[in-house]
């Protein structure tokens, strides 16, 4: 807070990072509680725009020190988030009997808020199998396997601390933030043990030749030290001996001997044999930057290296481009490749602190990725979890940067849309979303379309026949179900000459058979996975930088009323949110109604739904959406399916800057049930929620 409070202008995610300590996670849940406790006295929000971060309004900046004096003195509130992931490691770590006051005390949190925190933390802990327990004399406890027990305290460890320095997190001042579990988690120590053992850990790299990530050195110091305390509570691991014979065969054996040995003349503690084997699978499973020599089981290696030939065969065909210097790249996936390997085998999860990052702007090449991993899933015979995909994802994503790959040969194709240059532009979206190997050259009207030279692509998507086409012209609605993207993938197929190398599943199918066999929490969720899974969508670089539909469409740009007197009148209302907020002109709606009487009512794309618009220069100022809801239909023109009851009003600045939302309008608008609900909500609450849920 002190740092939005002194700064004059946006401060950066990544200059946030840095001067604070932690990581990008750690900022969201830090903003999160910061604009909870400005909600609390009333007070704006600190505003966040992607490309240049975030701001205190001046208001709040104002109101703070009137409220409570300078930001740095403001209580500190745990997120939801942190309070579980705090309680757990209190749960998991308490020596003596636990009860509510003891969290209570701990959270600075009501006995209301800390029960329904437990149930929570119930739930959660049950993944890792674990079992939350309570008795009358004892309190509560925590049931399980220790090295259940130890996975989840490093998870929760990371949930708290995520990548700060290992100096920062250990070496805490007395008005730190947030509670102190120091004495629980860790043996006592001071700075210069903390040096040492860190020590300990870097000079094994050395031995074993070599380079472990920054990230990983401090999450081995973390660990061994709460393993430290685990052992001299005498709560020791279970390894049985054939996988004890096998770890003390690895070259990381003597080195885990040599950390342990130095662990213990630190702290005082014997560390039994089952504890080296333990440490041992830490260290075959630390991330590393390079290694000087494949060492490790030939058996194992002779495995990997045939995964990593079928991984990279399958992500150039998956992704439609050719990788140079793949012997290289081939050794590097494998450098990779092999602490993975163990990471799973051994089940120690490791979070990725980019994944969030990855998702939002590299998710073609996650996705790509995904399916490209299968011949290492079969290898260590369960699928990978988002965080090591996404380390995947981290590896070829760089390596194409690296070689600037260039891609397969493509298709071209062009667009034949007549209704009108909103519509063209989602139709755009959605073919570029399914077709990733297809570029589209050109979007072209009806009458432009009569001047257009055929010979530059192979093939033509339109919204009406053209009979008198010399390539194959495959015909579409301007708005794409599942449906209609089977026969198109189908029929592209067909016209390229080729089978398809993509079942055209429908999602809607795929969701019928999962629902038959499995409770399904997020449907929402799951079926924007695999939609991203089947269609590998495109857009994934530029969408980052443009506001979201839910940005744009917000409750002061939708109105609901009985009816419009026309077609006409329908529009100039459905503008009026626009006009009002200075984001257009009248002579906008002017235009966008002249359109309208020139071209007939091409602005309605879907039943019941019409998108008016016009061209930047025609009276645009901002960008912007708005929405009327109409309980009475309007008609634009005699024909039932131009019979109107969702108008909206789309502003645009430029060819670009509005695609994200329009590519979200198109999702939600393609579902018929999503249409239904827009259709019949009574309030702008539930347009807005209809919204939300429907993307």
């Amino acid at each position: 807070m002190t740092l939005l409070y002194e700064a004059a202008d946006y401060v950066s995610l990544e200059e946030l990072m840095q001067k604070v300590g932690i990581s990008r996670r750690t900022v969201y849940y830090d903003m999160e509680k910061i604009n909870d406790y400005l909600k609390a006295i009333h007070l704006p929000p600190v505003k966040y725009v992607r490309t240049v971060g975030y701001y205190l309004p001046d208001e709040s900046r104002a109101g703070l020190p009137q409220s409570t004096g300078k930001p740095h003195a403001q209580p500190y509130y745990l997120s939801p988030r942190e309070r579980m992931a705090w309680m757990s490691l209190y749960l998991l770590s308490a020596e003596g009997p636990l009860f509510v006051h003891h969290l209570t005390d701990l959270l600075q949190v009501s006995r209301g808020t800390v029960l329904k925190d437990l149930n929570m933390v119930r739930s959660d802990i049950k993944a890792s199998k674990l079992k939350v327990t309570y008795d009358r004399k004892q309190g509560y406890d925590v049931n399980g396997e220790e090295r259940d027990k130890r996975k989840a305290l490093s998870y929760y460890f990371g949930q708290v601390f995520g990548d700060a320095g290992w100096e920062q997190v250990f070496n805490r001042k007395p008005e730190s933030e947030g509670p102190d579990l120091a004495r629980n988690l860790f043996p006592p120590m001071n700075s210069e043990h903390l040096k040492r053992v860190y020590r300990l850990i870097s000079d094994s790299e050395v031995t074993l030749g070599v380079d472990l990530t920054d990230e990983m050195l401090f999450h081995l110091t973390a660990r061994f030290l709460l393993y430290v305390r685990r052992i001299q509570e005498e709560q020791f691991i279970s390894i049985d001996e054939d996988e004890r014979n096998v770890l003390r065969r690895m070259p990381e054996y003597e080195v885990a001997a040599g950390v342990a040995e130095g662990l213990g003349q630190m702290f005082g503690v014997s560390i039994p044999d089952e504890e080296i084997c333990y440490f041992t699978m830490h260290l075959l499973g630390a991330r590393v930057n390079r290694m000087e020599q494949m060492t490790g089981s030939e058996e194992v290696l002779k495995q990997l290296r045939q995964v990593t030939k079928q991984m990279t065969d399958d992500f150039q065909r998956y992704a439609c481009v050719f990788l140079p210097n793949r012997e290289a790249m081939e050794e590097n996936l494998l450098v990779h490749l092999k602490p993975a390997y163990y990471r799973i085998i051994y089940g120690l999860g490791l979070e990725n602190p980019l994944l969030e990052n990855i998702l939002s702007k590299y998710r073609e090449v996650f996705e790509l990725t995904r399916r490209s991993a299968t011949p290492f899933e079969q290898l260590v015979g369960r699928p990978l979890d988002d965080n090591e995909i996404g380390y995947l994802a981290m590896h070829f994503g760089g390596w194409l940067r690296r070689e600037n790959t260039k891609p397969a040969v493509r298709r071209q194709a062009a667009i034949v849309c007549v209704n009108g240059i909103s519509a063209s532009r989602m139709l755009k979206s959605q073919l570029e979303n399914l077709f990733s190997a297809v570029d589209i050259t050109a979007v072209l009207s009806l009458r432009n379309y009569e001047s257009f030279d055929e010979e530059n692509v192979d093939f033509i998507f339109s919204t009406v026949p053209l009979p008198d086409s010399k390539v194959p012209v495959l015909l579409v609605n301007p708005i794409l179900s599942d449906k209609d993207k089977e026969h198109l993938l189908n029929q592209v197929n067909m016209v390229a000459g080729r089978k398809s190398k993509t079942p055209a599943y429908s999602v809607q199918a795929l969701l019928d058979i999962v629902h038959k066999y499995a409770a399904v929490r997020d449907e929402a969720g799951l079926t924007e996975e695999l939609n991203h899974y089947l269609s590998v969508g495109k857009t994934w670089l530029s969408e980052a930088r443009k506001p979201s539909l839910s940005d744009l469409l917000t409750g002061q740009m939708i109105q609901i009323k009985r009816e419009a007197a026309d077609w006409r009148s329908a529009i100039r209302e459905a503008s009026e949110p626009l006009l009002k907020d200075g984001r257009i002109d009248e002579a906008y709606i002017d235009a966008m109604i002249s359109k309208v009487e020139a071209l007939g009512p091409y602005i309605v794309v879907a039943p019941g739904i019409a998108i008016a618009h016009g061209k930047p220069q025609d009276g645009v100022r901002r960008l912007g959406i708005s929405l009327l809801r109409l309980e009475q239909p309007v008609a634009f023109s005699e024909e039932a399916r131009h019979q109107v009851q969702i108008i909206l009003v789309l502003a645009a600045i430029d060819g670009e800057s509005h695609l994200k939302a329009l590519s979200e309008l198109t999702i939600l608008l393609r579902e018929k049930e999503n249409l239904i609900r827009l259709k019949e909500a009574k309030t702008k609450e539930e347009i807005l929620q209809q919204l939300n849920t429907g993307l």
